[in-house]
């Protein structure tokens, strides 16, 4: 409507060189209602091709498909990262630790910045969710080793159950 509504203002003629409508169309008179009955027109198709479009992205979000480039670094990648990280290896070091599995990069390693942004994005998704991002550390115990509080509280209510295998016979 704004082209047409400058094409009037400016003086300019439509001229159609094939079809059913062939001739010049002049801005003022009858050629004014040419111009905007195409400027509508133009206006639907648009409108049309958006409502196409937003309908096609609700369809391929329900299959699963919510577009975007395939993520570099997956959550087993992710899991795997954080736990050398924590283990105090540097984040380049961890990078060349790391392969991608999808994509065009597929096979090499994800660069630092990815894998400093998806520290981040969990960072992030642990603060959001108030769920802690790494899981509790646990100490390996040898056998030699004394139990703690907690290990001997536990063995205690464990022994003090009946064993699943004898709780139903008779003897």
């Amino acid at each position: 409507m704004t082209l047409s509504a400058e094409n009037q203002a400016g003086g300019i003629q439509l001229e159609l060189l094939a079809g059913p409508l062939t001739g010049i169309y002049d801005p003022n008179g009858m050629g004014a209602m040419f111009f905007a009955v195409l400027a509508v027109a133009g206006q639907i198709e648009r409108n049309y091709i958006r409502e196409k479009t937003l309908e096609g992205q609700v369809i391929a979000a329900n299959k699963g498909n919510h577009g975007g480039r395939p993520k570099v670094i997956d959550d087993d990648m992710l899991t795997f990262a954080i736990a050398l990280k924590d283990k105090g290896v540097p984040v380049p070091e961890i990078a060349k630790k790391l392969t991608i599995k999808t994509g065009k990069n597929t096979g090499k390693p994800p660069s630092v910045a990815s894998l400093y942004r998806a520290f981040a994005e969990a960072e992030q998704a642990a603060t959001d969710d108030d769920l802690p991002i790494r899981p509790k550390p646990v100490r390996i115990r040898r056998p030699e080793d004394p139990l703690t509080p907690e290990e001997i509280e536990l063995r205690d209510r464990l022994q003090a159950q009946p064993h699943p295998n004898t709780a139903g016979r008779r003897g």
